[in-house]
Order: structure tokens, then sequence, then C-alpha cells
């Protein structure tokens, strides 16, 4: 039977209308069977107010960066001769497939001595303001020597008669171990994998081969693993990718809507608020805080009070970064928690153990187990596998042992 075809421009008006009617009916209905963050599309991205780049490295007027300075930093990073018994190294603790950071909850050091602190990563160490857990350090500089003398660390001992500029501050004192066996011992280090030695590389970055009171000091050594320290810089993650206009990142696949859904908890004022304190590029205001976590009974550290003397600081430590947070398990300053779920829980329970001094924004947040999923979800966007991964080789260990 031949059917019969009315014209599209002969249908009465009012059917038109109620044809244009079902049809927007149909579309609205659809669309509402999705959660708002699945049907986020690239015409409507999530605005942040972090960065698209970290900016200009800071380099102090005294320490000019130079590629030969970092090159021997490198070389004086990995280099296990720097430690008293010959067996820790900068890399030892600070490990690059872990995001320049370390597997244990606190560090093992000289003759198998155990720390107090989680050792923190360093990626983009470059941009801080202040180092360590407790804000001893205001440099990088500064900061070079502390795990070189410091005796549960690499056990050496200043002298009183090698030229040492580093100011005081640090966990150890003159002794038997001093700068003068320092320099004797990378004075007879034997050669890299590539054949260089010391002598090279002290007359590439500082113009001589001689270590001690009369060629290279100690400020030198210092200021060459800062040089190094300040090319560990990640900007390659997938949120990064996100911020920078790529939407499909997060928006294209399943798992990234879920991440997406965690980054607007983690940016919501109402919501977990983490933005807050892990603001900025790198996701710390680089401040202290007492985050609720309480006092550590079998170390007692008391934080920023350590330097400050402030009952105010007793319990804070610094904000830390959290740029390829999801490689450096365990978190916090002791390294308690094993995994970011139990991080975020923590937070969301308002803090296991707050004190007066616990800031005012850790609260209870009752966010949902899914929420905590998608948060974490998140934090896992801000891994830069490029850095981990080593590609481009910048941070092997030149050492052959």
């Amino acid at each position: 039977m031949k059917k019969n075809h009315v014209p599209f421009s002969r249908l009465s008006g009012p059917f038109v209308l109620v044809f244009l009617l079902m049809v927007l009916v149909s579309s609205c209905s659809k669309q509402d069977t999705n959660s708002p963050s699945s049907t986020t599309t690239p015409d409507d991205p999530v605005v942040t107010n972090i960065p698209k780049t970290p900016g200009s490295i800071p380099i102090p007027p005294d320490n000019p960066q130079t590629d030969a300075k970092a090159e021997l930093g490198r070389h004086l990073f990995f280099d296990k001769t720097l430690s008293v018994d010959g067996k820790e190294s900068c890399a030892g603790c600070h490990q690059v497939s872990y995001g320049f950071s370390d597997i244990f909850p606190t560090s093992l050091g000289m003759n198998g001595q155990r720390g107090t602190r989680n050792a923190p990563a360093l990626a983009n160490v470059a941009y801080n303001t202040i180092f360590t857990w407790d804000g001893r350090f205001k440099s990088l500089e500064e900061h070079a020597p502390g795990p070189i003398f410091n005796s549960v660390e690499m056990g050496n001992n200043f002298s009183t008669t090698a030229r040492d500029t580093v100011p005081n501050g640090y966990n150890s004192g003159p002794g038997p171990n001093d700068t003068n066996f320092l320099f004797k011992r990378l004075n007879n280090r034997g050669i890299d994998k590539v054949g260089k030695a010391y002598a090279d590389l002290f007359i590439a970055a500082w113009g001589s081969s001689e270590i001690g009171p009369k060629g290279v000091s100690l400020d030198h050594i210092a200021k060459s693993i800062a040089a190094f320290e300040r090319t560990i810089i990640s900007t390659q993650s997938d949120f990064d990718r996100y911020n920078n206009g790529e939407y499909t990142v997060f928006t294209g696949t399943k798992e990234g809507q879920q991440a997406l859904r965690g980054m607007k908890l983690f940016m919501d004022a109402n919501g977990a608020n983490c933005i807050s304190c892990h603001s900025g590029y790198n996701f710390t205001d680089q401040q202290f805080h007492d985050n609720g976590i309480g006092i550590n009974s079998s170390t007692n550290d008391q934080g920023r009070f350590n330097i400050s003397k402030k009952d105010a600081d007793i319990g804070k430590f610094k904000t830390p970064s959290l740029r390829n947070i999801a490689l450096s398990a365990p978190y916090m300053h002791d390294g308690r928690f094993a995994s970011l779920q139990e991080v975020v829980n923590s937070y969301n329970l308002g803090g296991k153990n707050p004190t007066s001094n616990t800031d005012a924004r850790v609260r209870k947040l009752n966010l949902s187990d899914q929420d905590v999923a998608d948060i974490v979800a998140f934090l896992k966007t801000l891994t830069d596998n490029n850095l981990a991964s080593n590609k481009s080789n910048k941070f092997s260990n030149p050492w052959l042992n």
C-alpha cells in the first residue's frame, strides 16, 4: 500500500506547536537524568583560582642558577659519600619515583636510626618560602646542610677549622666526623658513570677543583644542592591540562568526571573547602596549621612551637604541597596515614584529636563515602607522570655505586 506523506509546510500551526513542545520536554527529561558534574562540557568548564603556570623560579642574588652548578648538585644529591657511614644520600629519602618523597612514615638514617618526621616531597620546592614541617629554614641553601649535619640522618659534625659558613640550628656540633673528614671523602670519590670526578664538576661550577678551606667550601656545596633542587619542576599533571583548557581530560571519561566532582568539593567553601589551606599553584598556603590530628605521643613533636616558642603554635605544621600527592604516601608530618582516603576521612570527621589551637576551618564536613572517593580521585590528577617516570633522565643517579 502506498503511504501518503504530508509535507511539513502543510501541517497546521497548533500541531507544530505541540510537536515542538514534546521534543523539548523529551530533551529536558533526558538531561535531568544526569548529575550536573556528568553534563559538564568543554563549553561549561569549572573555573578555578589556581594559576595556570607556576611563574618564574625565584633565584637568590647570591646563588645565580647555572647548569654546571645544578649538575654538581645532582651528583651531591645522589651521593652516599655525604653520609659518615656511606649509606645515606638525599635521594634515599627523596626518591624520584615517589615524587621525591619517602615510602616510610619516618625516614631511616645513619646506623639504622629512625627519624621523627616524614620526608616531604620536593616537586616545585623552588617556590617554597619556608622549609621543613616547622619552618626552621628560610631558603634551600640554608636547608641543604640540615640532613648532612644531623646526627640521626647523615651523621656529620661541624668543624672548628674548616671554612663552614652555614648558620647554627642543625642537629649536630663539633666532633670527629667533621667537615674536613667530609671534604676528604668527596676528594677521594671515584668517577661517575660518564667518567667525571668531583674535580671536574667543581671546576665547572665554582672554578676550583679543591674542596676545603682554600677551595670549594660547605657553602658552595649547599648552593649546588639548592641549584639542583630548583630544577625539580612539576607542571604536567592531568589537572594542569584541564586548568589550561584541555577540558576533555576530565569530562571525556567516567574517571575524569569523578575527579571533576571531587575538584568541586575540594574548592567549595561550603563543601570540603580544602582550597582554603591548599591554595596556589602548589596547593599550599605556606602557613602553619593545627589540623586536628593531635600531638604524636611517641615523639611529642610540637611542630612550629619548637621554633617560635609561642603557645599558639603548639601542634601546628606547615601545609604541604599536594603536587604528586598520590605518589608520596604515607601522609602527615609523622606519616600516620597510609592512604589519601584516611587523610580525607580524618578531615571529614573534623579532626580526630582537636585542640584549642586547631584551625577553625577544621570541622565536620558530612561528606558521603562517594564524596570522599571523588576528592581522592581529584587528588590523583595532581600527579605528573613525566616527573615520576623521569622521562627526561635529568633526575637519574649519576654514580656507579
